[in-house]
């Protein structure tokens, strides 16, 4: 099992387990080994821990009018005996997306550029390799997006039909990748590099609902961050995704032409389908 994985099919008496190579190195796994099966356990954890987080900052902001008011368009209407606009639910799911965001950001960025240009060099690597920073994102990802799509249904700024179509077709290719081993070498850069420019929105968002009140720290951030998010957002989300994504379809349309798809995966080429079908919307949606 080298990096450059190019032709070797899976064998029925290797080892059961993924062996865990340097991390320069991009392997395709013996057998398949389902990632949800060892992630479970932390995936539930962190969907708890969102939770509770979430619940714990709705108290703490509850009455946060005084020092972090609404713009008025996101406060119900008001009469002489309505009390002070807070919005709770608003600043805790900004704060417990940035959480996410940055993570997956930071994460996907560093192993695109330290691990992913040089030990991906062909079809079945990007395809069928193993790397253990894409699978932590997709399971990451897949919670993040569980709790996001829940939790948005009770915001009525975020529960829209566009969002939860995001979230849904998000969650889908978490999905697919944790449990059948797929993608690893796109997964880091649509489930992590293309979130760096979500760093800079998130906080441009939180503008938008908490507009600031004097010139100060939050006003400086936020001035700070349009020049950023402009060179992130047309670089990571327009210029390097369309790339990917065209070397993406190229990629797959190969392994399902030639019978790698089956060769790595038997059985599981509908799973490939399902990647260029959300790939499409996603494409859009940027």
């Amino acid at each position: 099992l080298t990096k450059t994985a190019t032709s070797m099919p899976p064998d029925s008496n290797a080892t059961r387990s993924i062996q865990h190579f340097h991390d320069d190195e991009a392997t395709v796994p013996p057998e398949i080994i389902c990632g949800y099966s060892r992630r479970k356990g932390a995936m539930a954890v962190g969907l708890t821990s969102l939770t509770t987080l979430y619940i714990v900052l709705l108290k703490y902001f509850k009455d946060s009018s005084s020092y972090l008011p609404p713009a008025p368009e996101f406060c119900p209407p008001e009469d002489k005996n309505s009390p002070p606009c807070s919005r709770p639910d608003l600043i805790s799911f900004e704060i417990i997306s940035g959480i996410c965001i940055l993570y997956c950001g930071i994460s996907g960025g560093l192993a695109w550029t330290r691990q992913t240009k040089s030990a991906f060099q062909t079809t079945e690597a990007r395809l069928f390799g193993y790397l253990p920073q894409s699978e932590a994102l997709a399971a990451v990802n897949f919670t993040f997006q569980v709790w996001d799509f829940f939790t948005s249904l009770t915001i009525s700024e975020h529960g829209t039909v566009v969002f939860l179509i995001h979230h849904v077709l998000a969650g889908l290719v978490s999905w697919c990748s944790l449990k059948y081993q797929y993608l690893h070498y796109y997964g880091v850069y649509f489930l992590g590099c293309s979130e760096i420019s979500s760093i800079f929105l998130l906080v441009m968002d939180t503008s938008r609902f908490f507009p600031p009140q004097s010139e100060g720290v939050y006003s400086g951030l936020v001035s700070l961050c349009g020049p950023p998010f402009l060179l992130t957002f047309f670089y990571y989300r327009i210029y390097e995704w369309f790339r990917v994504s065209a070397l993406f379809w190229q990629d797959v349309l190969k392994a399902l032409r030639d019978g790698t798809a089956e060769k790595y995966r038997p059985g599981k080429s509908f799973v490939l389908y399902a990647f260029m079908i959300a790939n499409i919307p996603l494409t859009l949606m940027q």
